[in-house]
């Protein structure tokens, strides 16, 4: 069994054009073998009930998409140094005060 971590984050720290296409995204998804297939530009996105999960293995390759934001890579990799295999977006996470409200 391999333990793994996971950053919590409010989506009021995230650009709010990227929230809304991931949340777009979500209730769009096509369902593949019983679950929502969920890609934002190349970063898996699994929905759940308050929010979502992004994955951070994507940093790891160190390749930035032109079309995922400084602000998102940002978060991303800080959740990836603290060895965070997830980033889940809750919208009952209170704000973090050390990062900046853009929602």
């Amino acid at each position: 069994m391999r333990i793994s971590g996971l950053a919590v984050l409010s989506p009021r720290h995230l650009p709010p054009a990227e929230l809304r296409t991931i949340e777009r995204l979500i209730r769009s998804a096509p369902i593949t073998d019983g679950r929502p297939a969920i890609d934002f530009h190349g970063i898996a996105v699994e929905a759940h009930r308050y929010g979502f999960f992004l994955n951070t293995a994507l940093v790891l390759e160190d390749d930035r998409p032109v079309d995922v934001s400084d602000t998102l890579w940002a978060i991303l990799e800080a959740a990836e140094r603290q060895g965070c295999d997830w980033l889940l977006i809750d919208r009952d996470e209170p704000v973090c005060t050390e990062l900046p409200l853009l929602s």
